[in-house]
């Protein structure tokens, strides 16, 4: 047994550096990306795409109800087609819970009291914000006002119970498999403005 000891040493501190990377990089720490940022839609989501400059970033007001009525595209679009992708949209809601992604960005999932609907928001890794993103000043600020007011973000689903001022770029995800998400697949990706109006001591 005495001479196992030094390989179970190295599995379990692999196993602890595994763990802590998703709150490391959630508050931006100095970690590499990797392959965290790409993909097709990954410029849609950091607001760095080609057409990125038709997006309006006046925050236009709407609620949860409204986006949930909205038509998904017939194909989920890996351009900017849709007047929702093309618009910052900006609403009061509770963020139920939090997670940080494999890919660093931290999963918001959004309450509406009044329609009781979930639906999804996702605020940027800021390692993966390039030369070309617009309002990358605000992408990072909203996420700090996140990640200095409430408890450290982990890979796991935390509840939290914040009332917030959110406003983000409208994105249709493909994929409806996310906790929260609306049946149309309409999100907020990436969030660029966040206030948090009550909640993790604020209000």
């Amino acid at each position: 047994m005495p001479a196992r000891r030094p390989t179970t040493i190295l599995v379990t501190a692999a196993l602890a550096a595994a763990v802590s990377l998703p709150a490391a990089t959630a508050g931006g720490a100095k970690q590499s990306p990797g392959t965290w940022c790409g993909g097709v839609r990954w410029r849609l989501m950091t607001l760095s795409d080609p057409q990125r400059r038709l997006v309006d970033l006046h925050p236009a007001p709407t609620s949860i109800a409204a986006i949930s009525q909205r038509t998904a595209p017939a194909r989920t679009p890996t351009s900017r087609p849709t007047s929702f992708q093309r618009h910052v949209w900006q609403l009061r809601t509770v963020v139920d819970r939090y997670r940080v992604a494999s890919n660093g960005e931290i999963v918001l999932i959004l309450y509406s009291i009044d329609s009781a609907q979930y639906m999804d928001a996702y605020l940027p890794n800021p390692h993966c914000l390039g030369a070309r993103a617009r309002d990358r000043a605000g992408m990072t600020s909203a996420r700090d006002q996140l990640t200095s007011h409430c408890p450290q973000v982990t890979a796991a689903w935390q509840l939290l119970g914040v009332t917030v001022d959110v406003a983000g770029v409208g994105f249709w995800n493909p994929s409806r498999a996310t906790r929260g998400a609306l049946q149309n697949g309409a999100e907020l990706r990436p969030v660029t403005s966040l206030h948090i109006v009550s909640g993790c001591g604020i209000g």
